[in-house]
């Protein structure tokens, strides 16, 4: 009797954290793909005509996803804060995304900025073949990919960019090589003459601090975009930006006020021209303790 209960008991144990088939059907829920690359636990779900791919074991934090319908829609607040980088630098010819994700960026990317030289790096060769398979991910004329490490890439690379975005970012941990001053001074040397870094965090942990620190150390202006309806935050920031915060709302009026779906006069609003930290440690290769600062809340 003892060994039925706890079977028992471990069989509701499973039910709460692995939903069943009959569950994810009636949420409308599909699960497309599950499994282990060498970076990554991976999983690409689907609700409705929404298709996320998920990274870590987390389920319910989504990492990049795709509204079917309109794949240029998007679902996430950060990454139409991204494109607001254009404000600052609208004449940009060439961008370096680092994380690839499902696509979005590069999706939005092809349709509406073709004139723009995109080249996405991702280090894990097992997401692009599902951006393919599962996010209608291809890399059209004007687009390159690398399957590299986004520093190690920058490092090996001689090619300066007008922006450098990085949004290589996990719901379990980031890329703590990627958030130290050495990195951001190397990806200050890959900038054209007035380039911009983007850079995409959350703003409700103490890593958030640390991170516009270290940002300040390495770049004469840094700006924040603090998200309305979501805890992303994205960081702008560069050496002398075609345009400062007051110009902004002008800038977008002259882009035409949209870059596809993305309403670039929504994200004006969202700029902060002063942040205000509380005291942090500047992240260095020898001292970074960013995934320790990314479990602590502000």
């Amino acid at each position: 009797m003892k060994g039925n209960t706890k079977t028992g008991m471990i069989f509701l144990a499973l039910l709460l954290f692995f939903p069943t088939a009959q569950a994810m059907a009636a949420t409308g829920s599909q699960i497309l793909y599950e499994s282990d690359s060498i970076y990554h636990h991976i999983t690409v779900r689907q609700e409705g005509m929404e298709r996320c791919m998920i990274f870590g074991r987390q389920r319910d934090l989504r990492q990049t996803c795709l509204d079917l319908e309109k794949p240029d829609a998007s679902v996430f607040e950060y990454t139409a804060m991204m494109f607001a980088g254009f404000l600052f630098r609208p004449d940009a010819k060439s961008v370096c995304l680092i994380g690839l994700g499902g696509g979005y960026i590069p999706t939005v990317f092809r349709m509406h900025l073709p004139q723009v030289r995109l080249h996405t790096v991702e280090v894990d060769p097992l997401v692009e073949k599902l951006a393919a398979k599962y996010f209608g991910f291809s890399i059209p004329a004007g687009q390159t990919l690398s399957i590299d490490d986004g520093r190690q890439f920058l490092k090996k690379s001689r090619e300066r960019y007008d922006q450098i975005w990085l949004d290589a970012f996990n719901s379990d941990y980031i890329p703590a090589h990627m958030a130290t001053k050495e990195f951001l001074m190397l990806v200050r040397s890959r900038l054209t003459d007035g380039g911009i870094v983007v850079q995409n965090l959350f703003c409700g942990n103490r890593l958030y601090d640390a991170q516009i620190a270290t940002m300040r150390s390495v770049f004469a202006k840094v700006f924040v975009f603090e998200g309305q309806r979501s805890g992303s935050c994205i960081i702008v920031a560069s050496d002398r930006p075609a345009t400062d915060p007051p110009g902004l709302k002008k800038q977008a009026q002259r882009l035409g006020g949209k870059i596809g779906r993305i309403d670039l006069f929504a994200q004006v609003g969202k700029c902060k021209v002063s942040v205000a930290v509380k005291k942090a440690p500047i992240l260095t290769d020898d001292y970074n303790p960013a995934n320790l600062l990314i479990m602590q809340k502000k």
